[in-house]
């Protein structure tokens, strides 16, 4: 009863009959009597596989699960009704038909009568296929108005969009009878079948209106209201509604009313998760299979089929792509983000293997179901070392990505751009034979002491830096000064000794203090110094914010990729993240973004499967990058992920400068708390001190000496105090007001 039924039409699939095969989530289609390639282009489009409808009659396909596979059977004497093969049109709709060659459990009828009552009464053979059928998670309308469908004139369009509109309504989560009736004239016979249909709706709640939703698409307005006067109706102009209140009101009473422009189609084009759910534990091994035991939920007759959906903690964050299901299982498939299995036969208890990949393969088969080889890059390796020994998530800390990029000794870059400068210029080879002299002896790395770390807030640099030391990616250490060949060394604190000798000439120097106490000097790594001289940082950066967003992600930070054609890229992050595939390029400088770097990168995504482009530069990305980025994200059927500068170096809060209107509306409530106590004729604690003070100050905490005086004055002063605080409340309260008003007319 849950399958819909779609026309063919030169055309394709009309908007509504599109949408029911969307929203039923059907596994493929079943080609009745269209044209085979009509049929194999519209099952393209809407991405369905299409089986002929003489195969879907073979005896292993049709018995996969008959309805008497999950019936549950109370007395066989009294079987379902069905409609005949040669019947009306809507008696097959409402009660559907049997098989001729295969015995069922249902009585072929040929009483009209008995198609009206037998759906009042949920009876028919189209109800018993969705027995033990489930529902969950859907959105619902609650309860509805009763369905009443007339099919005036035994014609397709009636019978059919009351079958689809019957196959898209909630099974479980929703309470929204329909009927499907010949017109007046065959009802008005039927005996006793207007207090029936009365019984249904006084049995009801009054949750929704009108009673009855008449639909027709044969039948006249003149014919709908001579039904609705057989069935003692009446009209109503209330405005109509569905929904569920708690406590639920009193039942239904007559008269019961009816509607004829009301479009039952709205109430079931709901999103719906179809099946009976059961959930179970399972141990999940990270390497080898682990087997998943459970009783499922299902009670099936005999030999049957069914399809089982699997999800849970060990499946979230793979993307939905097939060679990931097969990773899990190798007869897995994708199915509304669950990982679906075919079981046939069907048995009670089931066991069934599964291996879970962890984020790290699951990234590896990506890329090799879209390249014929790849292999870290040169950057990806020193970056995945890098994050290999410390959590480079601190990066995201105040000031630690700028303190690394301080201490940073600059190297290849910087040694690029002078060889860029002499060469345009057109320097003989002596000047670049001594640049690459000055170069060469240039081993000693950066180092600094907190005070004069550049970009990083005041507060913020001594934490940066030992939380860079804390890492594992800096040191400490002291700077010494030869008086000899007047060079400037790093020493480690591990190797400061009382009398510490040059490096270069073996003199003996001298700490340097600057007219104090030693100062603290810090310095990268080597390895973190080399990493970051390459570029790493803002890699690791990214990945850093990436992960903070959705804890569920793995990235590589920086892959050489090889194509079935031969061609060769760089991609500076590729990854899961939290189900979908990211692919982007990273920029210390969002300027590098041109529209040829643009389409170069957005161009490789797509080719690499991506379902998220990333752009991301430390600095700020302007509005005309991001929108080029966007439009040809769009071209290329991939969602745009954009971070710099404010994502990933975000401003420190500053605190708003306190104005005068401010200050005194602290002193006016701490005067008004002072006042309050002192009314009360009692002690004031330190405490009380203590809270007054503070509101004075707007929130800074007093000092000792402070508690102390004011302690003081109201032991020794209390009753001058009192009348003080009496005279200065009212000049308080003009003083805050002339402040606010000057603010109010700016």
């Amino acid at each position: 009863m849950t399958e819909p039924i779609v026309e063919a039409s030169g055309s394709g699939l009309s908007r509504q009959h599109e949408q029911a095969v969307r929203i039923a989530d059907v596994e493929a289609l079943v080609n009745v009597d269209a044209d085979p390639l009509a049929a194999e282009e519209i099952a393209s489009r809407l991405g369905l596989p299409v089986v002929a409808l003489a195969d879907m009659r073979k005896h292993t396909v049709v018995f996969t699960c008959s309805p008497d596979g999950v019936r549950e059977f109370t007395d066989r004497a009294y079987a379902p009704i069905a409609a005949s093969p040669n019947g009306p049109l809507w008696q097959l709709a409402a009660a559907g038909g049997v098989e001729p060659s295969h015995r069922e459990h249902a009585r072929v009828s040929d009483r009209e009568d008995e198609f009206g009552r037998y759906q009042l009464r949920n009876d028919t053979r189209i109800q018993g296929t969705i027995e033990q059928f489930g529902d969950y998670q859907s959105t619902t309308p609650g309860h509805t108005p009763l369905v009443l469908w007339v099919a005036q004139e035994d014609v397709l369009a009636d019978s059919l969009d009351f079958w689809n509109t019957r196959a898209l309504r909630q099974v479980d989560t929703i309470d929204m009878p329909m009927l499907m009736l010949p017109g007046a004239d065959a009802v008005k016979h039927w005996l006793e079948f207007p207090k029936q249909v009365a019984h249904l709706l006084g049995s009801r709640p009054g949750q929704f209106a009108p009673d009855v939703a008449l639909v027709s698409r044969s039948a006249s307005p003149e014919q709908l209201l001579e039904l609705a006067s057989v069935l003692g109706l009446e009209p109503s102009d209330e405005e109509p509604r569905t929904g569920v209140r708690i406590p639920a009101p009193p039942a239904r009473t007559s008269p019961f009313t009816f509607r004829t422009d009301v479009d039952p189609w709205d109430w079931v084009r709901l999103e719906r998760h179809y099946g009976v759910p059961t959930s179970f534990d399972v141990q999940v091994f990270a390497e080898g299979p682990s087997t998943l035991r459970f009783v499922q939920p299902v009670r099936f007759n005999g030999s049957v089929g069914a399809l089982v959906r699997f999800w849970g903690e060990p499946l979230l964050g793979l993307p939905a792509r097939p060679s990931i299901a097969r990773l899990v299982h190798p007869d897995g498939q994708w199915r509304d983000g669950k990982l679906q299995l075919a079981f046939l036969p069907m048995s009670h208890q089931l066991a069934i293997q599964m291996n879970f990949p962890l984020l790290p393969q699951a990234t590896e088969q990506l890329l090799d179901d879209v390249a014929a080889a790849h292999q870290p890059s040169s950057a990806g390796r020193l970056g995945t070392a890098l994050a290999e020994r410390a959590d480079s998530s601190a990066l995201l800390e105040p000031g630690v990505y700028e303190a690394a990029i301080a201490l940073t000794t600059p190297r290849s870059k910087e040694l690029m751009k002078r060889l860029q400068e002499l060469r345009a210029d057109g320097s003989p080879d002596a000047d670049l034979a001594e640049l690459a002299a000055t170069w060469g002896g240039r081993s000693e790395r950066r180092y600094l002491p907190a005070d004069k770390l550049p970009n990083v807030r005041t507060e913020d640099r001594a934490a940066a830096l030992e939380r860079l030391c804390a890492l594992g990616w800096a040191e400490r250490g002291l700077e010494s000064a030869c008086p000899s060949c007047a060079s400037r060394s790093f020493v480690p604190l591990s190797q400061t000794s009382g009398s510490p000798q040059c490096p270069g000439c073996g003199a003996v120097s001298a700490y340097q203090s600057g007219g104090a106490s030693a100062a603290v000097h810090y310095r990268l790594d080597s390895f973190t110094d080399r990493a970051s001289d390459n570029g790493l940082l803002p890699h690791l950066l990214v990945i850093a914010e990436l992960r903070r967003r959705k804890p569920r992600s793995h990235f590589l930070p920086g892959t050489d990729v090889t194509f079935a054609d031969g061609s060769q890229e760089e991609v500076d992050i590729f990854g899961i993240w939290d189900g979908k595939v990211l692919s982007g390029e990273v920029k210390t400088s969002a300027s590098e973004f041109d529209d040829a770097q643009l389409r170069r990168d957005i161009a490789l995504s797509e080719r690499l499967g991506a379902d998220v482009h990333l752009l991301a530069s430390v600095t700020p990305v302007d509005k005309a990058v991001r929108n080029t980025a966007r439009d040809l994200c769009e071209a290329a059927g991939l969602e745009l992920e954009v971070l710099d500068q404010a994502d990933l170096r975000p401003a420190a809060h500053k605190p708003v400068p306190a104005t005068a209107a401010d200050g005194l509306g602290w002193l006016r409530a701490a005067m008004a708390d002072l006042a309050a106590l002192i009314e009360k004729d009692r002690p004031v604690n330190r405490g009380q001190v203590a809270r007054i003070l503070k509101t004075a100050s707007g929130g800074a905490a007093p000092v000792p000496g402070h508690l102390e005086a004011l302690s003081w004055a109201l032991s020794e002063h209390r009753d001058g105090v009192a009348e003080l605080l009496s005279s200065l409340l009212g000049g308080f309260d003009v003083a805050v007001r002339e402040p606010e008003a000057a603010d109010q007319e700016a």
